[in-house]
C-alpha cells in the first residue's frame, strides 16, 4: 500500500497533482468528476484533510489501483509519486514530519 502521511497536499492542489502522474491526458483514468476552488483545492476535501468521498474516489486518487493500469513496476510508481508527493509539501511549505520516504 501507498505510504500516504495525509497531510492532503495532493488534495489541496488536485489542478497539479492530477496532471503530474505519467498518464496521457486522453485515458479515462484522468477523469476527476469533482471541481476545485481558485486555489486548486478539491472541493471534496474537509477541514480535517479528509476526503469526503474516500470510499468512492476517483480512480486518479488511487494509486494503489491506478498503478494497475500502467505499464510500469509497481515500486517504481510508487517512486513516482512520492516524489511527487514531496515536491507538493515542499512548494506548501509542509513540516517536514509529512515527507514521504
Amino acid at each position: 500500500m501507498f505510504p500516504c502521511s495525509k497531510c492532503g497536499c495532493c488534495c489541496k492542489r488536485i489542478d497539479k497533482a492530477v496532471f503530474n502522474v505519467g498518464i496521457k491526458a486522453d485515458d479515462n483514468a484522468l477523469f476527476f468528476p469533482y471541481t476545485w476552488d481558485s486555489t486548486g483545492r478539491c472541493k471534496k476535501l474537509t477541514k480535517k484533510n479528509r476526503c469526503s468521498v474516500y470510499d468512492n474516489r476517483p480512480l486518479i486518487c488511487n494509486i494503489d489501483k491506478l498503478f494497475e493500469l500502467l505499464d510500469m513496476p509497481k515500486n517504481d510508481y510508487y517512486k513516482l509519486n512520492i516524489d511527487i508527493c514531496n515536491t507538493l509539501m515542499d512548494e506548501d511549505k509542509v513540516p517536514l514530519k509529512y515527507r514521504i520516504r
